[in-house]
């Protein structure tokens, strides 16, 4: 299981943040969580700097109805991914990554098609393939 070492004042700021916003207290984070009130704790209020494990801060973050990988990237001060994207678990992850991109292209492709139906109604579209096609340059 690896471990984790980061800004833990940052995690402790967005816990607090978000028990806030979901109006969450911490004894609700535990049970949601599964993670021990010493571990919540030390995190919540930043006792105990040390490393801490993928599991306790995808257990977290998921309880605070985050992405699975939101609290490890604030504590190694990346942007947290939004929720339902999949998860990119280090900057050298290229399935990860190019996973993430397919869900970003794909949300970008719906609402694409939701501005062209605002746009133009029952009205009809046609489409240019851009692409290079083989033996043309």
């Amino acid at each position: 299981m690896a471990g984790v070492v980061g800004d833990w004042d940052a995690v402790s700021r967005e816990i607090k943040r978000r028990m806030d916003e979901r109006e969450m207290n911490q004894a609700a984070l535990i049970d949601k969580s599964g993670i021990s009130k010493a571990v919540v704790a030390e995190l919540q209020n930043n006792t105990k700097r040390r490393t801490r494990s993928d599991h306790v801060l995808r257990a977290l973050s998921e309880a605070l109805g985050l992405h699975p990988e939101h609290l490890r990237h604030i504590a190694q001060n990346r942007e947290p991914q939004p929720l339902g994207e999949p998860a990119i678990r280090s900057d050298a992850d290229i399935a990860g990554r190019l996973d993430a991109l397919d869900y970003r292209v794909a949300e970008i492709k719906q609402m694409l098609g939701q501005l062209i139906d605002g746009l133009l109604g029952d009205a009809e579209v046609t489409t240019v393939d851009v692409r290079r096609r083989e033996g043309r340059d």
